[in-house]
């Protein structure tokens, strides 16, 4: 029996499991360089990269990530996609390459480096809004392996940094540089191996199916009318004044389109950016600032490992949890406490002095809940928010929150800088 046109194609594990690798790869450029920070940190440390690398690549990434929300149609997306991983591999290799080859804390190399990070942020772009809108298209279950996907992208590149450490410990700079070598070289073979990934799938009947949608096309409108043809094959004429009318009529309503996408999804793109400023105000900066179980050289990396690890297991819960903006809210809301018990975990540390596992294992609590809240709160807005509107805005919807979790990350971050002058305090 002929397979209707209309039914769904069947998924299985291995797609679930290619989603779970498109995750990683609209995150991993970014990760990568934030786990190497203390590379970065060795060689321009004048230039205060954990500070300074986020706010560079703020600058054009929350800029083309509007664009790509106003016209959504501004780049193909299979070509978003592909040029987002390709443009990540570059980065990769290009910021570390001109970090250590260039002179160590010089003014040229901070502007070089300074100069690919902001870049980046376009890349970063291009590849996040891209795969966003990519699986904004899916059933939830898809978007949630590759809401997962991203908790693996930072779990990948700290389990990596563990290796090589392994591998090549010690502060010698030829050690310093080998360990950037393998560690920018395997992320770079990760990323090649989405790439591959993403080509066979975007081709595939599966995707196909589900990406027909966004390139339905109103029921009258003038892309509709060109491509009618008669009987005898003749292209039906358009009149080129009518032409250019509807072209900047188009363009006219494109902050109007924006308006109206916002007042469909507005409570999950405001909720989206307090997610994130109560995540990066404690995260990764204040958090890492705290002592560890005296780990030495590991704390940091083990801080941040507990986090993302949290952050995937919350994006998991997500499948056993009520899928409603009702219950998002309470859980979004709700871990704002923890602004308050991490700025306690300080006091614990540095002003009461209490013993070094009892602080070590309230901050880990206190990593891991912010981590599993936030995987949740992420995932919920993703799979939600493509309901709220019809099929051929479902796209813009994910690029949309894509916007809003990046200007969430950059007001958090200047929210961090209370926290950790809060922190100097009590050290002080």
């Amino acid at each position: 029996m002929e397979k209707l046109a209309s039914e769904a194609p069947k998924g299985n594990f291995g797609i679930q499991l290619i989603f779970i690798f498109f995750g990683v790869a609209s995150l991993l450029g970014w990760n990568a360089l934030l786990t190497k920070l203390d590379f970065f940190i060795y060689f321009i440390g004048g230039m205060k990269p954990s500070t300074s690398f986020s706010f560079l690549n703020f600058i054009l990434n929350i800029f083309f990530q509007f664009l790509l929300i106003i016209k959504k149609d501004l780049f193909p997306l299979k070509c978003q996609l592909i040029s987002g991983i390709i443009g990540s591999i570059f980065f990769l290799l290009a910021i570390p390459i001109s970090t250590m080859f260039l002179p160590k804390d010089s003014l040229i190399n901070y502007l070089v480096t300074g100069g690919l990070v902001l870049l980046m942020g376009f890349i970063n772009a291009l590849a996040s809004g891209g795969f966003f809108n990519y699986v904004s298209y899916f059933p939830l279950e898809y978007i949630v392996s590759f809401s997962a996907g991203q908790g693996f992208s930072g779990i990948a590149m700290n389990v990596l940094e563990y290796l090589v450490l392994i591998f090549a410990g010690g502060q010698e700079e030829n050690l310093i540089i080998l360990r950037a070598w393998i560690f920018f070289g395997v992320s770079s073979l990760i990323l090649l191996i989405c790439l591959l990934l993403l080509c066979i799938n975007y081709n595939s009947e599966f995707s196909k199916y589900y990406l027909s949608k966004k390139d339905e096309i109103p029921e009258g409108s003038l892309v509709e009318r060109e491509s009618l043809m008669s009987e005898e094959g003749i292209i039906t004429e358009v009149n080129e004044k009518d032409k250019n009318k509807s072209s900047k009529e188009n363009n006219s309503k494109a902050c109007a389109s924006f308006i109206t996408l916002f007042k469909k999804i507005w409570d999950l793109d405001l909720i989206m950016v307090y997610i994130y400023i109560v995540t990066f105000a404690l995260f990764p900066n204040a958090s890492i600032g705290q002592n560890l179980f005296n780990l030495g050289e590991y704390n940091s990396n083990t801080i941040i490992i507990i986090y993302n690890v949290g952050d995937t297991i919350g994006r998991y819960l997500v499948k056993l949890l009520p899928n409603t903006k009702t219950f998002n809210n309470i859980i979004c809301i709700n871990r704002s406490f923890l602004l308050f018990t991490l700025v306690f975990n300080f006091y614990c540390q540095d002003g009461l002095e209490l013993d070094l596992t009892l602080t070590s294992i309230l901050l880990i609590l206190n990593v891991f809940i912010l981590a599993v809240t936030n995987g949740i709160g992420t995932t919920l807005c993703f799979g939600i928010a493509p309901n709220q509107v019809e099929d051929e805005y479902k796209g813009v919807a994910g690029t949309s929150l894509s916007f809003f979790l990046i200007v969430g990350i950059c007001l958090g971050s200047c929210v961090n800088f209370g926290v950790e002058a809060i922190n100097f305090l009590y050290k002080n």
